[in-house]
């Protein structure tokens, strides 16, 4: 048997009988109980049982679960008093057959034979909202889970896709820079494949890691401006300043990374002279992780606008929104004559 059946009875069962035990605790409150009372809550108890669970036969079978709440009400009162008159005549004709030291019932007025059939009817519309309440809750609750599969299925798809995003325009440079190399400085040449592996490497099994350390990012980020310097030569420095007991945060793959190509690519690739690139990590208010990177140049259109902050920055967005809700923060300014591009993240979502 399922659980969701086991749990059916078990309601039935204790529901019918908490009913027959509120009627005997009234009985023997005015006193009046006697052997008689004992047989009609028996009889009440199993008539209630059958009856109940016959009703929610015919809920099942005739769709009513799938009802507009605006044509369920109507219809669920006309079972209730459907199934009460059953009830007041099955239950009076075990009366009538059985307990032959009361009066008939099935003889008696119509009136009569109605104050059975409220009764009856109240307590199997009770039932029914009883039970279409437990209904409407559970599948409010599978519906719920169902969004937040989904949900969760589709942030999964969207952060796999921003997050394996790599420039192919910095490939084919690298890859130019490196050929130029070859002949003029063959070790310098090797080192640079080894670099380009390692970040090709990372931007592979980015798509496979939700985080990863800021140690293993820096490196990243070390082999990339490496491999940019070799194109950008003396117009590219750069200065990495934090402090080791950052090094075991994690962080989103490529980042850092991200952050430092769209310094260069908006930055230091339009100024003639070149200029630096500076990267901080620092505590800020006890309560988030400042991650800075700032780079020679000037912004000179809005923050808003796509083609002065890049894809690359509205990704990130997307990305730590999916990943740590509203409280992180990606914010890009004019501070001098430097951008600074800031990545605030809370310390109570890091891991460490």
């Amino acid at each position: 048997m399922s659980d969701e059946k086991s749990l059916y009875w078990l309601s039935q069962v204790a529901g019918w009988f908490g009913y027959i035990v509120l009627i005997l605790f009234t009985n023997v409150v005015e006193g009046e109980v006697r052997l008689g009372i004992i047989k009609v809550l028996i009889v009440n108890f199993i008539l209630g049982m059958c009856l109940s669970h016959f009703m929610r036969f015919i809920i099942i079978k005739t769709g009513l679960l799938n009802s507009k709440i605006y044509n369920l009400l109507p219809r669920i009162i006309s079972l209730s008093v459907a199934i009460g008159i059953i009830a007041a005549v099955v239950y009076g004709l075990i009366s009538d057959s059985f307990f032959t030291d009361v009066d008939p019932i099935l003889v008696m007025p119509y009136e009569i034979i109605l104050e059975l059939v409220i009764p009856f009817s109240t307590v199997f519309l009770f039932w029914n909202i009883l039970y279409f309440a437990a209904i409407f809750l559970k599948n409010y609750e599978r519906e719920e889970v169902k969004n937040l599969r989904l949900t969760s299925s589709m942030n999964e798809v969207e952060l796999n896709n921003l997050r394996s995003q790599m420039n192919p325009h910095f490939i084919f440079n690298a890859l130019n820079s490196i050929r130029a190399l070859v002949d003029e400085n063959p070790s310098l040449a090797k080192k640079s494949i080894t670099q380009m592996s390692h970040i090709l490497r990372s931007s592979l099994a980015s798509g496979k890691k939700k985080f990863v350390s800021i140690n293993e990012e820096l490196k990243v980020v070390i082999d990339y401006l490496e491999l940019e310097k070799i194109r950008y030569e003396e117009r590219l420095g750069f200065e990495i300043q934090v402090d080791p007991t950052f090094y075991k945060f994690t962080i989103p793959p490529l980042l850092i990374q991200t952050l430092v190509e769209n310094a260069i690519k908006h930055g230091i690739a339009h100024l003639p002279g070149g200029g630096m690139i500076m990267i901080k990590a620092v505590f800020q208010d006890d309560d988030f992780i400042k991650i800075s990177v700032q780079n020679s140049g000037n912004l000179n259109e809005p923050e808003s606008s796509r083609s002065s902050t890049g894809v690359g920055l509205e990704n990130s967005r997307r990305r730590l929104k999916l990943l740590y809700g509203k409280k992180a923060k990606l914010s890009i300014f004019n501070e001098g004559d430097k951008v600074v591009c800031n990545v605030l993240i809370p310390r109570d979502k890091i891991k460490n």
